[in-house]
């Protein structure tokens, strides 16, 4: 018979490749190679610095050399797009902040969908600090307000881009304070620090990762934070809430995403490694002391606050009518 002759012919095969001394391979531990972490801001910024914190201590943990790599432009969407098309292996992830959530809002067409991704972790979150260059002359947000009032669409605010936390916070605060200013869009928060401390741009909000040393050193002058509560490390300035825009919280967070498909098991290896990371005492008190929180979160708790994150965001980019420049 037919099943009879496959069924022998199978077991002359499996006698072949024991008296050859063949073993199959075993599937390769994860990982076995250096991953990939993709920032979809130039380096300097934010996301950057805390890629670069992460990718260290992701270098120490695996043995392997975790990659750097920034991919800027059209507001994030190019490094975040890159990873969506990625081999789902675990090999290739994306820090995004904010514009993740807020960019398939804001622009025409984005490349990637929020299902082409899946959330391993939300890695940090902490407030923006409202920021002015001395020479604007105003030392709280009451004054700045008036400022603005009395120059509608004369005062400029600078932000990393479409999208970001900075400039979301930013317009915030117009609709809040029912003020006029104009929107400076960079190719990210680095980008715009040099025209911020000539004052060609006046303001901004940024995030404590680029601001303390600016603020410390006298180049700039802290106005405010964004959370609803005062930030430790960052005490000694008030929140825009109390500053006369009560309900006012805005917190930026970053995220470390993969493509959709990625094994189970693997996402979960990344994220504990990453959670280790964050408890380990260099970066946790480092990130403290700018007023950065480390995070994280397990996969199935950041997938639920970014869907939060899109529905909150959304609304505002509707009701101001916002689009990107």
């Amino acid at each position: 018979m037919v099943s009879q002759g496959l069924r022998r012919l199978g077991y002359g095969v499996l006698a072949l490749l024991l008296s050859t001394g063949f073993v199959a391979p075993a599937a390769a531990e994860y990982p076995d190679r250096g991953i990939r972490i993709l920032v979809p801001y130039p380096a300097g910024g934010p996301n950057d610095i805390l890629a670069r914190m992460l990718g260290d201590k992701l270098t120490q943990s695996f043995g392997k050399q975790t990659i750097i790599e920034n991919r800027p432009g059209a507001g994030g969407n190019i490094a975040v797009d890159a990873a969506a098309r990625a081999e789902p292996d675990g090999y290739t992830a994306v820090l995004p902040a904010m514009a993740y959530a807020v960019n398939p809002y804001l622009y025409a067409r984005v490349p990637y969908k929020f299902e082409s991704l899946k959330a391993v972790s939300i890695v940090a979150s902490g407030p923006l600090v409202l920021v002015v260059t001395p020479s604007l002359g105003v030392s709280s947000v009451q004054d700045l307000i008036k400022l603005a009032k009395e120059k509608p669409g004369a005062l400029s605010y600078a932000s990393g881009g479409n999208g970001s936390s900075l400039h979301l916070a930013a317009e915030m605060f117009k609709r809040e304070a029912g003020v006029d200013m104009v929107h400076v869009p960079y190719k990210g928060t680095n980008d715009l620090i040099a025209d911020l401390l000539t004052g060609r741009v006046p303001l901004a909000f940024l995030s404590p990762l680029n601001a303390r040393e600016l603020v410390k050193d006298g180049r700039l002058k802290a106005l405010a934070v964004t959370t609803s509560q005062r930030s430790p490390g960052w005490d000694e300035v008030p929140t825009v809430a109390e500053q006369g825009l009560p309900g006012f919280n805005v917190e930026g967070w970053y995220a470390v995403l993969v493509p959709a498909g990625s094994p189970p098991a693997t996402i979960e290896t990344l994220n504990h490694a990453l959670k280790q990371a964050l408890e380990s005492p260099d970066i946790g008190n480092r990130l403290r002391s700018l007023g950065i929180q480390p995070v994280g979160t397990t996969p199935d708790d950041a997938e639920a606050f970014l869907k939060s994150e899109r529905a909150k965001w959304q609304k505002l980019v509707e009701d101001a009518k916002l689009k990107a420049d």
